[in-house]
């Protein structure tokens, strides 16, 4: 694992010496290992745009393609990155009152919203995107647009992807939560 990333996991995991289930630590690492392809894909995205600039203002020339692959990297790197936000709780909240608030009413708070708000809507969207995915295989989906992108299922598959991993993260959030429950 790179050290970049070895070095997140650990800072994190440490939780003010709060015990954290192998599990948990586990899917932690394999989620913020995955995003570290969703911080690459910024920075693809980036080039992207970039040569899409200089090849539609310098040169007069644009291509489809080039901008359907930057509407794919945002939508993955956006889609996978969620979970590794969760993962590392810089998920957006409003922290105006819970800041002034005990860790283990926090710690319950954030358990009953991954329990029943983030896993249920995770599990919902990545459950209802397979047969989407499916039937965009079956169909062999290309762009409409002509000089467009082929294998459209490709990037409707980071649906259930991205979906899954919040699932995975929420549950792991949840267990990291009963661990600060318990300790407190």
């Amino acid at each position: 694992m790179p050290k970049l990333i070895s070095d997140a996991v650990a800072s994190d995991l440490k939780n003010d010496g709060i015990a954290v289930p192998l599990f948990t630590r586990i899917i932690e690492r394999i989620i913020t290992f995955i995003a570290v392809s969703a911080h690459v894909g910024w920075l693809l995205l980036i080039v992207v745009i970039l040569t899409n600039v200089v090849l539609r203002y310098v040169f007069s020339n644009s291509s489809v393609a080039m901008e359907e692959v930057q509407w794919h990297l945002y939508a993955y790197s956006f889609m996978v990155g969620v979970s590794y936000c969760l993962v590392q709780d810089q998920h957006v909240r409003v922290d105006v009152l819970a800041e002034h608030w005990p860790s283990r009413r926090r710690a319950w708070i954030d358990l009953l919203a991954m329990v029943l708000l983030v896993m249920p809507f995770a599990y919902i969207i990545a459950n209802g995107s397979i047969p989407f995915v499916e039937f965009s295989h079956k169909l062999s989906e290309t762009s409409r647009s002509p000089g467009g992108l082929p294998y459209r299922w490709i990037l409707k598959s980071v649906i259930p992807f991205a979906f899954g991993l919040l699932f995975l993260a929420a549950i792991t959030r949840a267990l990291r939560m009963i661990a600060v429950i318990r300790a407190k």
